[in-house]
């Protein structure tokens, strides 16, 4: 390493008195000296880090549908602004994956006055999934989504459904049958009037554990329709605030907790719950098929919707089952588990495909299946094919109504058509190629499947 020089020692030197000044060269001295210090001042003021520009970035397909057939060509279009101008010249890194499960394409997308566009082919039924990332902003939100499908109703399953599976659930609802309905009803006066009843509930269920939720019904001896909604995953109170609406316009109707726990407790208690016991729900037991956690959830769906139904006021015709996420999953299930059911709603649905990175694909929420160095634990592939909405697809009889968001990575687009394809009953899937996970559901009740649920129920809209 080179030493520093030595430096020679300083030493004090005379220095001459300045001449004596006048009035007006001492007045020019204090004012130079003053705008001096000024400048001095003024220079050792951090000057502010100018902030952060700000990107918003619109992808579209060339194609209003997002549709498209094996061998045809997807454009997708992208148009870029940062601080509100489109003029400047900006490249992006981005990906494309097919059925968000492998990397096809891969690099930066060059935007030129603010526009962008990338081609991408389609080889085999699928969708493709282009996400560019953003520079700026929160982690969360920093990568923009568009999703195309290719000839989607052409998926098939992952792995074939298992012998015993019809054998294994009817083994449960066995178990449910010969259990006598011991239902709790407590009345919530300030639900109930001159026109509806409305209580808490509490069944029994499978494994001597509880089900938690709420029913409600129109005044009188009916017959009325029946009407029971599911709920999406998390931790969290049910509120009776559905099954009102829906007794105030002639319906019966049944809500349910998915976990075994009460409602209307503290928020504390339910985050203690999930921070706790409940902590990754999803995956616990998922090794065997008598212990995994959505055994006693579906079982409770099946009580439930037995319940509701044996009830002398039911018209023994119309019921009608709906949910999202989660709840979409727990409505495929409810389907078949209880032929009763005429007609059901399953947005975004999870629980869809869960064996599919056996085929490429990505599995929709929880991905029961973990895997190590590209294999798949056995014992939870094995598991996950009783729990798997695609098999029991295959036995439902019921009206169906499927949304699907084509940018929705926590129930992929392919797994949810998975399921639906799977499906012999009549059938309709919406279509939301611009809509996640989240962004989708309040469209498509607004727009499709309230109105299918009132026909269906018979009310008026």
């Amino acid at each position: 390493m080179k030493k520093n020089p030595i430096l020679p020692p300083v030493f004090p030197r005379y220095i001459p008195a300045p001449p004596a000044l006048s009035r007006a060269n001492l007045a020019w001295v204090l004012i130079v000296s003053v705008f001096t210090g000024l400048s001095s001042v003024q220079s050792q003021t951090p000057t502010p880090s100018p902030s952060p520009s700000k990107y918003h970035l619109d992808l579209t397909t060339d194609r209003a549908n997002a549709r498209y057939h094996v061998g045809e060509t997807v454009v997708f279009n992208a148009e870029l602004k940062v601080d509100d101008m489109a003029d400047q010249e900006v490249k992006l890194p981005y990906a494309i994956r097919e059925n968000q499960s492998v990397i096809v394409a891969k690099g930066e997308l060059t935007f030129t006055h603010g526009k962008a566009s990338l081609p991408a082919e389609f080889k085999k039924p699928s969708f493709l999934t282009l996400i560019v990332t953003l520079p700026d902003g929160d982690p969360t939100k920093k990568q923009v989504y568009a999703g195309a499908a290719c000839d989607p109703e052409k998926l098939l399953p992952s792995m074939p459904k298992p012998d015993d599976f019809d054998a294994f659930w009817n083994g449960k609802k066995a178990q449910l049958d010969a259990m006598p309905f011991q239902v709790e009803l407590t009345p919530i006066p300030a639900m109930t009037d001159d026109q509806i009843e409305t209580y808490e509930l509490i069944l029994d269920n499978i494994n001597n554990t509880k089900i938690y939720g709420y029913f409600a019904k129109p005044k009188g001896k009916g017959p009325f329709p029946a009407y029971m909604q599911v709920h999406a995953a998390g931790v969290y109170s049910m509120n009776a605030n559905g099954v009102v609406s829906m007794a105030r316009q002639g319906a019966m109707a049944i809500t349910i907790n998915p976990h075994e726990m009460e409602n209307g407790k503290p928020p504390e208690f339910y985050a203690a719950l999930k921070q706790g016991p409940l902590n990754d729900y999803s995956h616990i037991g998922n090794n065997d098929r008598e212990t995994c956690y959505f055994l006693r959830m579906f079982c409770s769906c099946y009580r439930a919707a037995q319940y509701i139904t044996s009830r002398p006021e039911w018209d023994g015709k119309r019921f009608v089952v709906s949910g999202t996420s989660q709840g979409g999953g727990q409505a495929f299930v409810t389907a078949y588990l209880c032929p009763k059911v005429s007609a059901f709603v399953a947005c975004v649905p999870a629980l869809c495909d869960q064996t599919a990175r056996e085929a490429d694909r990505d599995a929709g929420w929880p991905h029961l299946v973990s895997y190590k160095d590209g294999k798949a634990d056995p014992k939870q592939l094995e598991t996950a094919r009783y729990f798997d909405c695609v098999n029991f697809a295959y036995g439902i009889k019921a009206k169906a109504i499927v949304g699907v968001g084509f940018i929705d990575t926590t129930c992929a687009p392919c797994s949810v058509y998975t399921a639906f394809n799977v499906l012999s009953s009549p059938k309709q899937i919406i279509d939301m190629p611009l809509n996640g996970h989240t962004s989708g559901p309040c469209d498509f009740y607004k727009s499709y499947a309230n109105a299918f649920i009132h026909e269906e129920l018979g009310l008026k809209p």
